[in-house]
């Protein structure tokens, strides 16, 4: 099945995000393209090539070029139109690369089943490690016990197949918006 083409004008925000909205988005969209890179080992090459195919090389220029950056060095945070264009070159990756996210949804489904950690599955120990390498490099956060980074990597990897739909890019975009929607009106705990 070709995969569909993701478009900017599909992805419409009819709010202003603040700036702690636009850090959490960022920080969960690095984390899914980290997803992506662990599974996948999509590299600055295979980025550009997408954002060129997609019509937003502009907008992510600056991101590509800083994608083997550590934290130090890059970028932290996406504005309003960068989010758009990755969430659009996302999609396209993840339709690129369904089947090896089916398959390791598959692992992860047997590992659940067998009563085994994920950890004990070759493939999902070699996708959680490049996960935590990747991270490493990647993430601005202060550091994350494994346990917590390995249910990351595997919450990602979940979110993956739903983003690999033709109309993936859309799912992401509002699960984006909600989620930061819902952090910012949490109640603090006194």
């Amino acid at each position: 099945m070709p995969a569909s083409t993701p478009k900017l004008d599909d992805l419409l925000l009819d709010v202003q995000l603040s700036s702690s909205q636009l850090a959490q988005i960022s920080t969960e969209l690095n984390e899914i393209v980290t997803g992506i890179a662990a599974l996948t080992q999509v590299d600055r090459v295979e980025l550009a090539k997408i954002a060129r195919d997609l019509q937003v090389e502009a907008i992510v220029s600056d991101w590509i070029d800083d994608w083997s950056l550590d934290r130090a060095a890059r970028q932290t945070q996406f504005t309003v139109q960068q989010i758009r264009a990755v969430v659009t070159i996302v999609n396209q990756l993840t339709q690129q690369h369904q089947s090896t996210i089916r398959q390791h949804l598959n692992y992860l489904h047997q590992t659940i089943e067998d009563r085994q950690l994920p950890i004990q599955s070759p493939a999902l120990a070699d996708y959680i490690n490049n996960f935590m390498t990747i991270d490493r490099v990647r993430s601005s956060r202060s550091t994350q016990s494994l346990e917590l980074l390995e249910t990351i990597a595997l919450n990602v990897l979940l979110g993956l197949l739903f983003y690999s739909s033709p109309n993936g890019h859309q799912r992401l975009w509002t699960a984006l918006l909600q989620r930061s929607h819902h952090s910012i009106v949490r109640p603090s705990g006194n």
